[in-house]
């Protein structure tokens, strides 16, 4: 009977150990951590072939210690999609606030978004490849800072019209929809060991643009 209580004693001393370690672990993970991690499974396996235990395996962690930080697979490629929108949106921002003229804004503007574009970053990746699995309220979260994201474009556009630098027979919004999309399209064949940097294509880019919206050459 004695030997009995020992071995119990010693079952329950491994569980609580056992739950030390796992504190530990929650503890040390963070939401960085995790994102970095399965932004790279993302865009290597592709979102529906990766699973949770995927990337608790790849962090080294219980698939519990994650479940501390998040809730499913969804919201970690929603903190991916945030990590992405956040690197993007403050750059832009700055380049809308300053005092440059809209012409230099909009150089600096598609500059700015085609480095992110060619960037081939694993998030970058996921970003532009994985959008149809975000669903409900991420899926709407996504859209709104996206269209925030078209406004600093549109706004340049118009202060563009406004300073008679562009042409006022434009409609912004659909010049902001050709622009992105023209930028976005890089994700699909850039290649950074390729003909050109992304710099020499924001160039290029940037002389197609001009070359329909000002107004003087």
């Amino acid at each position: 009977m004695k030997q009995h209580v020992q071995k119990l004693s010693s079952s329950q001393r491994g569980r609580k150990q056992d739950g030390q370690g796992e504190v530990v672990k929650r503890t040390r993970l963070t939401q960085k951590a995790i994102v970095e991690v399965a932004a790279r499974l993302f865009a290597e396996r592709g979102f529906g072939a990766t699973s949770l235990n995927d990337i608790a395996d790849e962090l080294g962690v219980t698939k519990v210690a994650l479940y501390y930080h998040v809730k499913n697979k969804e919201e970690i490629l929603r903190l991916v999609y945030l990590t992405v929108l956040n690197i993007a949106e403050e750059p832009l921002r700055r380049i809308v606030e300053s005092e440059l003229p809209a012409r230099e804004k909009l150089q600096h503007a598609i500059e700015h978004h085609i480095a992110i574009t060619a960037n081939t970053s694993p998030a970058v990746t996921v970003f532009y490849r994985e959008q149809a699995h975000l669903s409900g309220p991420f899926a709407r979260e996504i859209a709104l800072r996206e269209k925030d994201y078209e406004r600093y474009f549109e706004q340049i556009l118009q202060e563009g019209i406004t300073q008679k630098i562009f042409k006022p027979d434009f409609d912004s919004q659909i010049v902001t929809f050709g622009l992105l999309g023209m930028c976005h399209w890089l994700s699909h064949w850039y290649k950074s060991d390729g003909r050109y940097t992304h710099q020499q294509i924001a160039t290029m880019f940037i002389g197609m643009i001009e070359g329909g919206l000002l107004t003087t050459p």
